[in-house]
């Protein structure tokens, strides 16, 4: 994994998560980072292999609630600044930007939480789009169920093969948010959702090589997007994009049908 690069991993058991943790934080010593290890009781013998690889002088060891608070539910909006902070002081400090390994099983350990939780995922993917950071967000599959862990996975460009596959993605690149799978009604409520937590002007990004519409309901639906203020666009070849123009009953200002 490289800056900007963040992942959805499910893992295990308690030593997976540092065996898996370990290379992880490594590659980032290689690239100058700094490291974050993050875990309900983090352990510091797990890492003693960066301390042998000489990386040790890199890593911060913190718990869960040292750096996400003691009540387990998340503030998105303070998160970012305590990243922000944390990402400072790292480029002060002559590192090229900040490395995070996180297992946030318990973060997400009811419906409280998963919303928070959700909501900072959102803020964290734009954040780590535009900053030279890399985050690997852990959860425990013995302690997450299936469905859980599809929504977990939502927000994250990437995935661990032992993710279960979303159905859609919703990730940020270049401050655009792109809508990504299995386009349907339950996805464009979501993206909604998202929005409330971008900043404004947040433009949208359907592009037909990666998304499928699921029905004319779902086109009706970034129409409406549109009309609120939201610039959408719809990338794709010129037969679908034909066909999605003589679908719209009216010209919609902000949605873009493009042909490429």
């Amino acid at each position: 994994m490289r800056p900007h690069d963040h992942m959805c991993w499910v893992f295990t058991g308690a030593r997976e998560f540092a065996a898996l943790a370990v290379p992880f934080l490594s590659e980032g010593a290689a690239l100058g980072q700094r490291l974050m290890y993050v875990a309900e009781n983090p352990d510091p013998e797990d890492m003693r292999p960066l301390a042998a690889s000489g990386a040790a002088h890199a890593l911060q060891i913190t718990s869960i609630a040292e750096v996400y608070g003691a009540d387990g539910i998340v503030d998105p909006v303070a998160q970012r600044s305590t990243y922000a902070a944390a990402l400072a002081d790292a480029v002060a400090h002559g590192y090229a930007g900040l490395r995070v390994a996180a297992e946030n099983t318990s973060l997400v350990s009811d419906d409280e939480r998963l919303k928070a939780w959700i909501r900072w995922e959102i803020i964290a993917d734009r954040f780590i789009a535009e900053n030279p950071i890399t985050g690997l967000c852990a959860f425990d599959k013995e302690k997450v169920d299936t469905s859980r862990l599809r929504h977990l996975a939502t927000p994250h460009p990437l995935s661990s093969a032992s993710s279960p596959v979303p159905q859609f993605r919703l990730v940020s690149e270049a401050g655009v948010l792109c809508i990504e799978g299995q386009v349907d009604s339950f996805a464009v409520t979501q993206l909604w959702l998202a929005l409330e937590n971008l900043p404004a002007r947040t433009q949208v990004l359907v592009d037909l090589a990666t998304a499928r519409l699921m029905s004319r309901g779902v086109l009706a639906g970034l129409g409406q997007l549109s009309d609120v203020g939201v610039h959408v666009t719809i990338r794709g070849e010129p037969v679908a994009i034909g066909e999605l123009r003589r679908s719209l009953p009216r010209p919609i200002d902000r949605l873009v049908l493009q042909e490429v």
